[in-house]
C-alpha cells in the first residue's frame, strides 16, 4: 500500500472507539506509531466475527445475560462465576441442553468485542478442519482455522473455545491435534472454553481410546491450563470440589469447580 492511500492522523481516544480516520482506505499513520488499522476496518472485522455465532446465541453479552433456570437451577451460580472472571479457562460439563454452548459463545463475544483473536466451533468441525489441512497438504497452502501453531505466539491472547469436546471418533490422529492444540494453548496461557456432555473422568476415558496416554495428557493440558475452572451442571445434587496450588478440598454443594 502506497503512502498515498494512507491518512496521517494523531492517536488520540476517538481513535480508540473505532471513530473512522481513513477517507475509506481502512488505514491511518499514527505519529511516532507507523501504519495502523483505522477504527473502521476494526469495527468491521469484529462485526464479520459476532456474524460467525449461530443465531440462538447472538444475543447474549455476559454483562447482560439472566439465567435460565427452567434449564438448569443451577446455571445462576455457572453465569455468576463467568462475570466476575470472563478471561478465565472453562470447562463446562452436563447434559444436552443445559446452557454449556451459551457461556461458550457469550464468553467467545466478550473475546471478540476486545478485539482478540477469537475462534469458536464444534469438535467435530475442528476435526475436520485439521482433516482438510492434511490432505491439501502443502501445495495448496491451507491452514486449518484453528492450528497450533497459531497459538505460539506471545503477541495476542486468543480465545479458543471447542463444542461438544465428547463427540466424534477418538482416533490416533484427533487425540494427536488435538493434544497439540491443547499443548500450544496451555504452554502460551491463551483463554480455552470447553463443553461437554461428559465430566472430566467421562473425557479421560474417551479419549483414552486414541492410544498412548491420550486420555491422561489430553486432561492434564485441559485442566492444568492457567487459571482453569471447572463447572459442571449435573443431573442431581453432588459435591463441590475446589483444587488450588496449595491442595484438594471439598465442600458440600450442587456443582464441581476446580480452580488451579
Amino acid at each position: 500500500m502506497s503512502c498515498e492511500t494512507i491518512r496521517l492522523v494523531s492517536l488520540n481516544p476517538s481513535t480508540n472507539h473505532f471513530v473512522c480516520h481513513c477517507q475509506g482506505t481502512g488505514w491511518v499513520v499514527v505519529e511516532g506509531k507507523g501504519a495502523q488499522e483505522c477504527g473502521c476496518r476494526i469495527r468491521a472485522k469484529i462485526i464479520r466475527k459476532l456474524e460467525r455465532i449461530p443465531p440462538e446465541y447472538e444475543h447474549l453479552r455476559i454483562e447482560s445475560v439472566a439465567p435460565d433456570l427452567k434449564r438448569h437451577p443451577k446455571q445462576a451460580f455457572v453465569w455468576q462465576t463467568v462475570k466476575r472472571h470472563p478471561d478465565r479457562c472453562y470447562l463446562l460439563c452436563g447434559r444436552s441442553g443445559v446452557g454449556k454452548s451459551a457461556v461458550m459463545w457469550a464468553l467467545y463475544a466478550h473475546a471478540v468485542e476486545q478485539y482478540r483473536p477469537a475462534v469458536a466451533m464444534s469438535l467435530s468441525e475442528l476435526i475436520e478442519d485439521f482433516r482438510r489441512a492434511e490432505a491439501v497438504g502443502y501445495q495448496n497452502e491451507y491452514l486449518a482455522e484453528l492450528y497450533p501453531s497459531k497459538l505460539r505466539t506471545r503477541s495476542d491472547r486468543w480465545f479458543v473455545g471447542i463444542d461438544d469436546f465428547h463427540l466424534g471418533r477418538p482416533t490416533r490422529f484427533a487425540g494427536e491435534m488435538i493434544y497439540r492444540l491443547l499443548d500450544a494453548a496451555y504452554s502460551y496461557r491463551h483463554q480455552l472454553v470447553v463443553t461437554s456432555q461428559l465430566d472430566r473422568r467421562g473425557l479421560e476415558r474417551h479419549w483414552a481410546e486414541a492410544g498412548d496416554g491420550s486420555g491422561k495428557a489430553i486432561m492434564r493440558r485441559l485442566m492444568e491450563i492457567n487459571g482453569a475452572t471447572y463447572l459442571t451442571l449435573p443431573e442431581t445434587d453432588g459435591r463441590l470440589e475446589e483444587r488450588r496450588a496449595d491442595g484438594l478440598y471439598k465442600k458440600k454443594a450442587a456443582f464441581e469447580d476446580i480452580v488451579n
